[in-house]
């Protein structure tokens, strides 16, 4: 959580008597709240917040007129866990450091559940992706690892783990795999395609630790041939 970081006095000159309440509203900081374990508490549900909109400019999320984030964070950053109030929560972005509304929402958050929320699509449609996170124990000597579809405007994609090596397979646009169990302690080249021979691939190398989770995402335009082209993403769920 973070203090009202912009300068009050400029920032009422800019914004509406609204605005203005929304900024009181921030300093009160009091609907994000952690126990001194860093785990969930009772009544209460964790949060994590993903950027995988492509060219959406710096933003602060806002969870019931708080803002979470201690900086603007970039495309394909995550902001770790914070423990929120379980039940019907207000969520929104705004343009970094003012109060003008990009988009805002809700989260229904049940207790003791872990969520990962992504804000996704281009800017001119974006949405907001909540999806529940796994903290089941994994086996000895196993990671978890699910696969996860946030490339703009891609077909189906399927991840692999090696050559030829199928690990999930037809995923749409938005849509999101179970966790499936492979074998942690070593280095895995994972890489997301289509089906289509001529279709669009990236790939990435990271060593997968026993005992983890993660969340693999396809990232970017899928038609895109710049910086935020197709890319392939490794989330640490824990």
């Amino acid at each position: 959580m973070k203090n009202f970081k912009f300068n009050l006095s400029n920032w009422v000159k800019k914004s509406s008597v609204k605005a203005l309440v929304f900024g009181f509203g921030v300093l009160t900081l009091s609907s994000c709240l952690k126990n001194d374990n860093d785990n969930v508490a009772p009544n209460y549900s964790a949060l994590a917040i993903i950027n995988a909109s492509p060219g959406l400019q710096p933003f602060d999320f806002v969870i019931d007129n708080q803002i979470v984030n201690q900086g603007s964070f970039d495309f394909t950053e995550r902001l770790p866990y914070v423990n929120i109030f379980s039940g019907n929560r207000r969520i929104g972005i705004y343009k970094d450091q003012t109060a003008d509304s990009i988009k805002t929402g809700s989260i229904l958050a049940q207790p003791g559940k872990y969520y990962s929320l992504y804000v996704v699509g281009q800017p001119a449609n974006l949405e907001f992706l909540t999806i529940t996170d796994s903290v089941a124990a994994t086996t000895t000597g196993k990671a978890q690892i699910r696969f996860l579809n946030l490339s703009v405007n891609s077909p189906s994609l399927k991840l692999n783990y090696g050559v030829d090596s199928l690990l999930i397979n037809n995923l749409a646009y938005k849509n999101h795999s179970n966790f499936v169990e492979i074998p942690g302690g070593k280095r895995y080249n994972f890489t997301v395609k289509s089906d289509d021979v001529n279709g669009k691939t990236a790939e990435s190398n990271v060593l997968i630790e026993s005992g983890r989770i993660y969340t693999v995402w396809a990232s970017g335009l899928y038609n895109n041939t710049d910086s935020l082209k197709l890319g392939v993403k490794i989330q640490r769920n824990n």
